[in-house]
């Protein structure tokens, strides 16, 4: 008999967790889905602040100082790709920044 109410508690415990689980995953996929649909404001690296720069993802203080002091120095940049020539900036940082950036 007690054999029998410990196998019902395990599996009315199991059923608990496992809905409780499902609910979790249910939540973390509403949440992809309302991210994705928000619109983008992208920076404009020729007018924008270092805070302004420094706020992207992969973008800290530093990189965007450099940013800035690239511009004073050349004048404003013609093309995203030139973002190359900034210390700190490779081809990878370039394309993870690209959506969030404009001239």
């Amino acid at each position: 008999m007690l054999r029998k109410l410990t196998y019902r508690l395990m599996f009315v415990t199991s059923l608990f967790l496992l809905s409780t689980g499902m609910q979790v995953l249910a939540a973390d996929k509403t949440e992809e889905v309302n991210i994705s649909s928000q619109s983008i404001e992208k920076v404009n690296v020729n007018l924008a602040t270092d805070k302004q720069l420094a706020a992207i993802k992969g973008i800290g203080m530093k990189k965007a100082q450099a940013i800035i002091n690239y511009r004073q120095e050349n004048g404003d940049f013609v093309s995203i790709e030139e973002l190359v020539k900034v210390k700190g900036i490779g081809k990878s940082t370039l394309q993870k920044i690209s959506p969030f950036i404009t001239l």
